[in-house]
């Protein structure tokens, strides 16, 4: 029989590599090993955190969640004229619809992370799609128009939860880039058939409130999927907190990581970032149309038609560009496409022929295609585990007040100096404003081994728990045999 080594200088030279005073500060699963020279213990590997696999059924929620939100989005700008002449208000008033979008979408983005932390992903989820729900079905019934305000800022509190839950839902899977991806370009689709779908409507003489009709059950059934098929859905930050939870390892309070994902570079001139590109998206999508008919040409098919296109060339950014964008960085790629973007838009500006607008609009919708899910994906690989529910719940929903805020702005200044003067160059603003908050955004080639670096305590731990647990493991099966 072999001679077992004292425990109890295990646990010393546990003390000395790890640099703990405190033996009762070890985990469970090494205090079994070093007290108990028959028991073995199981040490989670150090890659349990990270270890990914592609759900279908809550990709596929998360795709359909964005094609709801990109037909709301897209359905709002068509039927305004229509709501502006029911309401029998003035172009100012009727845009404060608008301004009650952004307040739902920023209270949503305050929101989002305490109720990830009281409640769950799943729950958050849910709530968002309710919101959703609620505030679309108080439109069909054509209410008074400080109602309609509200039931506004309903909805987009609403979408900037739905917005944020997809998001993190697709960018915790593996190749998140890619799939963050198809799931924006999911949300092109949507933005494609809501315009033609509400313009049907309105052709055939209907009311525009036919159109909350339809977006009303397709958000139903989103309630109900979510809460169906992201029933067993755990974030990686529930997870780790679940397995904390199960070693007795003591972690952050919920109000401490929020304070702590929301004071993160990467959060900050994320949010600022995709403030700015959904701005600048959804204005040209929402007032390029007024543009291309008031100094382009009066065919209003035709024109319809080359806004077509750029939805079109938003989905195939966001489907063909993917794979680029990783081969050759994140960073990089995103300056060369917003590069592009400020040159097209200088000739859809500049140039007055209605192929170099419709070539422009089109490579435009490319450009900015890839943008969004990009900036997603660098957050998801220089994030801790522990903040990136939280921290991408709230770049996401604090980004969706640029789909309203920005819109309304534009409306204003076309107001007061003509549509000609304002669209292009408030939106090479916009761009350049993107450029100089990328240029602050981590790079994630950079940032990542500082941020594993950060968050890998416990995972040395272990390790360093696993080691001693093989040292004395042979010494303990020589006893029992």
């Amino acid at each position: 029989m072999l001679a077992l080594d004292n425990p109890i200088d295990g646990k010393a030279d546990f003390q000395q590599q790890t640099g703990s005073d405190d033996i009762q500060a070890m985990p469970s699963h090494f205090q079994a090993v070093a007290d108990d020279e028959n028991t073995t213990a199981s040490v989670p590997p150090a890659d349990a955190v990270s270890a990914e696999k592609i759900s279908i059924p809550h990709m596929s929620q998360a795709f359909y969640m964005l094609f709801v939100m990109g037909m709301n989005d897209a359905n709002i700008g068509i039927i305004i004229p229509s709501i502006k002449a029911h309401y029998s208000v003035s172009q100012p008033v009727v845009s404060i619809i608008f301004l009650c979008i952004t307040v739902g979408n920023f209270s949503a983005a305050f929101m989002n992370g305490y109720l990830i932390q009281k409640t769950s992903q799943t729950i958050t989820a849910t709530i968002g799609a309710a919101a959703l729900f609620v505030g679309l079905l108080i439109c069909v019934f054509a209410v008074p128009f400080p109602a309609m305000c509200v039931a506004q800022v309903i909805v987009g509190y609403g979408n900037a939860l739905v917005d944020a839950s997809a998001n993190v839902v697709c960018g915790e899977m593996p190749r998140a880039t890619m799939i963050l991806n198809f799931l924006h370009a999911i949300y092109g689709v949507g933005a494609l058939v809501s315009p033609l779908a509400a313009a049907a409507v309105l052709d055939h003489n209907l009311s525009w409130t036919i159109t909350y009709m339809y977006l009303t059950g397709l958000a139903f059934v989103n309630i109900v999927s979510t809460a169906y098929f992201l029933r067993d859905m755990k974030s990686r930050a529930e997870r780790e907190r679940q397995r904390n939870e199960d070693n007795n390892i003591t972690h952050s309070s919920d109000k401490n990581i929020i304070r702590e994902a929301l004071t993160r570079k990467t959060t900050l001139m994320g949010a600022i970032f995709i403030l700015f590109y959904v701005g600048a998206e959804v204005t040209l999508g929402s007032w390029g149309y007024t543009f291309l008919i008031t100094v382009r040409s009066t065919d209003t098919v035709m024109m319809a038609q080359i806004m077509s296109a750029y939805w079109a060339g938003l989905c195939a950014g966001r489907l063909f560009l993917a794979y680029w964008t990783l081969k050759f960085g994140e960073k990089r790629m995103v300056y060369c496409y917003l590069a592009l973007t400020v040159g097209m838009l200088f000739i859809f500006w500049f140039v007055p022929v209605v192929a170099a607008s419709a070539a422009a609009l089109a490579i435009l919708g490319m450009a900015l295609g890839p943008l969004y899910p990009t900036a997603i994906s660098v957050a998801n690989k220089t994030l801790p585990v522990r903040l990136y529910a939280v921290s991408i719940g709230f770049i996401a929903a604090f980004g969706s007040g640029g789909s309203a805020m920005f819109p309304y702005l534009t409306g204003v200044m076309i107001g007061a100096r003509g549509v000609a003067n304002t669209l292009a160059p408030f939106c090479i603003s916009m761009a350049v404003a993107m450029i100089v908050s990328w240029f602050f955004v981590p790079n994630p080639v950079t940032s990542k081994k500082a941020n594993e670096e950060r968050d890998s305590n416990d995972i040395e731990l272990a390790t360093v728990i696993d080691e001693q647990s093989a040292r004395y493991r042979p010494n303990t099966i020589s006893l029992q045999s």
